[in-house]
């Protein structure tokens, strides 16, 4: 199916909502320019990052390292080429309680010299029509006599034309409590309404292996959700016979009662987790400008979905004071210093859009840690009651049931899928033949939690760990031995009844840890080091989970050009949130060109333009048959953007880039190398030479043999590939559902099935006339596919199906007199399947576990009008873990080898935080003989237990 010309130009940048939308690279004065190269520091220098054909450090180091701006947060109108020097400032004043109505700001204490150039208001907002995305909610402003929905919520924007002016206001009004009027008290808003979200995960197996089918679960018989009563989840009576729902009850009911078997030994706890910041180095920061005479509104949000703010951003600007004026929408993509999660689907670049709309110069919204603490997104607090049923005798799990509450905030954002992800995370490296998992995502007074790393399995996983750790002591059996008497074999289903990937290490993990010297010792290392320090306790723990990774919706897309001399470009969608992405992306380049990309594009949106891809509905709610009908237009898929979380770039991104790569691989260097070989050789007919299979061919020192035959350099077969009009550049789009699409392309009159659903290619300049007609969409050539199959809609109930695996062994020590912990050493292992970059794992396995130290010993907020929402929350009263909280010099660990070439490269950004928990809170058992069910672990709680 062929598109129309006048479609294509209608297309060519992206138009939602009559809004021309692209974006760009956040490039400053005297910062990295678009080729890669860098003004300030010499060429030789700036390539420095990589050499000998592979990545030696981070692409983006000596940019860091000699002071470029590359962060979103560094920049200010000045640095940015087009813009004007002249800058105004935005200030947000936010409701520091939720249980009065609100009446207004009193900004009578603001001298001359400190008065705002403008004042947006609720009221302004309802007069202009303007509101926030529906993924947000409601309410961007509180209206005066209106009920704040939650603690720290906006009530106004003031915009000062200058800093001086923005500065001597801020101090004034920042943490002044007595400026916001306040009526009657009221009501929480949030008591009036129904959860975010409920989920339930009902399985019982259908045979003794555990594989399939089952006799229930989410997967075979759907997943289902209740009404509410009186704003909570209402469970209908069990009928075997009845609804859907109903006979999930029936058998959630029969669960129930086989775990109080006689055989079994039943664990019945609770655990609580705490309010968490992310606490990402940068705040978060926006810039933006209006540029009338083009009619353009630049933006710099600090993202990590940029691709979701633009499509959400437009429909803002069709209303408002620039109604009908903007016709164009910028979107610079920056670096956003740390994300965690908390950047990801952030409310405050819309605040920072709002912002632009009312300012006649460029505007920056740069939060200090006292406004990001206040208004950032957080990490969920967890309730749950957890029943794990053991045999007495095997030691074999028989089933688990749980309940948990979770504390969502007052607005939506990703609290009803983190209740889905950490139900369906509970199980961990577990098969359980029966469970009944149940999550409620509650509306609070609390600012808002979001996706920070670990989705709800941080909190879940590690109670489940806990529960573990216990169980074995109270049944008197090896910790570790009762773990491998329940690992989930291969083939066995999890908690929805869908079969895991990679489970294989699991076990193997185990009994190395089972074998480590800090295991098999652990005695004799407690009597060694309490002798030495007499007034410690030293206690070793243990603790393993595997975290999920991908969304169940992603949809990575790469690009990659190569020039005449070999100089590899490439473009990808994922964001650099400071996992590596953009070095790792282009190290995966060098098994098909025998050194990594020269520079990589990252958060590109609209440089896909040229695939003219259209979606529609969600994914996550779309019908079968709806797929079935509408993937019949080649230009159709499930979802276009891709955002930068739920530890995608390994797996997912890798998946695009590895296949443009090879694209290029088979039709243009492969090509240029067998016809190079035959000039060199034979001289004959390329059919009656053997060059062996192309899979066989490598790269050694960055030149291609086979065969035998004569190494040839990158450059000289791109020089080939231009000269003939080969294949020189790939563009392609593919789509995951807990499976990858795969459909036909033809290239160069060859059939080939990717596991793509959307390619385009680019030729070299030496293509004939004919060949350069393709290239008909913005330069390339775009392919039609055929023979499409996306993976079915009945996988969302999958819910997750890809996990990779981490461990923790930890020694720490307790000052008796103080309670105060002090980690001796870590030994982590982590199953991060083909590693890309090793140095990059290395770094998320550390950072990862000072995390995880964090959570378990250091960090909290407490919820209500004394937490972060009243504004006054800082460094000098959150506490997280220091160097030397962490035992920085005895961080060891075990990056296990994949399997084969094969393996599948894993995500683990997330997993490196969470064994460090439980594995924690069993070490000060040792030491205390004192369960904690709570987090965090402090100083007075293991006083009092010593005492």
């Amino acid at each position: 199916m062929s598109m129309e010309l006048s479609r294509r130009s209608f297309i060519k940048h992206g138009i939602i909502a009559g809004i021309c939308v692209y974006t760009v690279p956040a490039l400053a004065r005297f910062n990295l320019n678009l080729d890669g190269s860098n003004s300030l520091v010499a060429p030789e220098l700036a390539s420095s990052w990589k050499s000998d054909f592979k990545v030696r450090f981070r692409s983006d180091a000596i940019a860091k390292v000699t002071g470029e701006k590359v962060y979103g947060r560094d920049l200010r109108s000045t640095d940015i080429d087009g813009w004007p020097s002249e800058q105004s400032w935005a200030f947000y004043i936010r409701a520091d309680r939720a249980d009065r109505i609100y009446q207004g700001v009193d900004l009578s204490l603001l001298p001359a010299n400190a008065q705002p150039s403008n004042i947006v208001t609720g009221s302004t907002l309802t007069k202009d029509k303007i509101e926030l995305p529906q993924f947000y909610g409601t309410n961007m402003l509180v209206t005066e006599g209106a009920m704040p929905d939650y603690i720290g919520q906006a009530v106004m924007l003031l915009i000062f034309d200058d800093f001086i002016t923005y500065h001597r206001a801020k101090g004034i009004l920042q943490f002044n409590s007595e400026i916001i009027k306040y009526g009657k008290q009221q009501p929480l808003v949030a008591a009036e309404k129904d959860p975010w979200g409920v989920w339930r995960i009902t399985r019982e197996q259908g045979n003794a292996a555990g594989v399939l089918p089952d006799k229930y679960s989410a997967l075979k018989n759907g997943v289902n959700f209740p009404n509410y009563v009186d704003h909570k989840p209402f469970w209908p009576k069990p009928n075997s016979l009845g609804s859907a729902l109903e006979q999930q009850m029936a058998v959630a009911d029969d669960i129930k009662a086989s775990l109080k078997d006689d055989n079994n030994f039943v664990l019945d706890r609770n655990y609580q987790t705490q309010f968490i910041d992310p606490m990402f180095l940068e705040p978060e920061c926006f810039n933006g400008w209006f540029d009338p005479k083009t009619q353009t509104m630049h933006t710099i949000p600090s993202s990590q979905s940029p691709a979701n703010f633009f499509g959400f951003a437009t429909k803002m600007l069709n209303n408002g004071p620039l109604a009908g004026k903007v016709k164009n929408l910028v979107v610079h993509s920056p670096f956003i210093g740390g994300g965690f999660g908390g950047k990801d689907h952030s409310i405050l670049p819309f605040y920072g859009l709002l912002a632009a709309m009312y300012s006649k110069h460029p505007v920056r919204m740069a939060n200090d840690r006292f406004q990001q603490f206040q208004s950032g997104l957080k990490r969920h607090p967890f309730k749950m009651h957890n029943q794990l049923a053991i045999d007495k005798t095997t030691g074999k799990f028989q089933g688990i049931v749980s309940y948990m509450d979770l504390d969502g905030g007052g607005r939506e954002n990703f609290s009803s899928v983190v209740a889905e992800v950490g139900a369906s995370a509970l199980q961990s490296i577990y098969y359980f033949p029966k469970n009944d998992i149940t999550a409620v995502a509650n509306v609070s007074e609390n600012p808002a939690s979001g996706s920070m790393r670990g989705f709800g399995t941080l909190q879940t996983m590690s109670a489940m760990e806990m529960m573990v750790n216990e169980a074995a002591q109270l049944l008197n059996i090896d910790p570790i031995d009762l773990r491998l008497r329940n690992t989930i074999q291969t083939g066995q289903l999890n908690t929805q009844g869908a079969v895991p990937t990679s489970t294989e290490h699991y076990a193997e993990i185990l009994k190395q840890a089972q074998q480590h010297e800090m295991w098999t010792q652990r005695e004799q290392r407690r009597k060694t080091y309490e002798a030495k320090y007499p007034n410690k306790r030293f206690g070793t723990g243990f603790a393993i989970c595997t975290k999920d990774y991908g969304a169940g919706d992603d949809a990575p897309s790469t690009y990659i050009e190569m020039d005449k001399n070999g100089r590899l470009v490439m473009g990808i969608s994922a964001v650099e949130i400071g996992t590596g992405v953009q070095t790792s992306q282009a190290a995966v380049l060098a098994g098909y060109f025998g050194r990594p990309a020269d520079a990589v594009n990252l958060a590109e949106v609209h440089g896909w333009d040229p695939l003219q891809m259209i979606n529609t509905q969600s994914p996550f709610t779309m019908s079968q048959a709806y797929q079935d009908k509408m993937q019949q237009n080649p230009r159709w898929t499930p979802t276009i953007p891709y955002a930068s979380s739920a530890s995608t770039s390994a797996y997912f991104q890798s998946k695009a880039t590895e296949n443009a790569a090879k694209v290029i691989f088979e039709y243009g260097l492969w090509p240029a190398a067998k016809a190079i070989w035959a000039k060199l050789y034979y001289s004959g007919d390329l059919a009656a030479i053997d060059f062996g299979a192309m899979e066989d061919a490598v790269w050694v020192d960055g030149k291609l043999s086979a065969k035998g035959m004569e190494p040839l350099p990158l450059d000289m077969l791109a020089r080939h590939v231009h000269q003939q009009g080969l294949v020189a550049g790939a563009m392609v789009h593919t789509f995951n559902r807990w499976g990858w699409v795969d459909a036909d392309f033809t290239v160069e009159g060859q059939t080939k099935t990717y596991q793509l659903d959307a390619m385009a290619v680019k030729y070299g300049h030496g293509a004939n006339a004919n060949k350069k007609k393709l290239m008909a969409s913005d330069g390339w050539h775009l392919l039609d596919r055929s023979n499409v199959n996306y993976p079915a809609t009945v996988l969302n109930n999958a819910m997750v199906v890809y996990y990779a695996p981490c461990a923790v062994l930890v020694e720490l020590a307790v000052e008796e007199g103080s309670g105060k912990v002090e980690i001796v050493a870590t030994q982590t292992w982590l199953d991060a399947g083909k590693v890309i970059v090793k140095e990059l794992v290395e770094g998320q396995i550390e950072g990862g576990l000072v995390m995880g130290i964090g959570h378990v010993l250091h960090e909290y907020l407490p919820p209500g009008e004394e937490g972060p929402g009243n504004g006054t929350w800082n460094l000098n009263r959150y506490q997280v873990p220091l160097a030397t909280d962490v035992g920085v010099w005895q961080m060891n660990h075990t990056i296990l080898p994949p399997f084969n070439n094969s393996d599948q490269r894993k995500g683990i950004a997330e997993v490196v935080m969470i064994p460090i928990v439980a594995a924690v809170t069993e070490a000060l058992y040792q030491i205390t003989n004192k369960r904690f069910y709570h987090l965090p672990v402090t100083a007075n709680d293991i006083k009092e237990a010593l005492a």
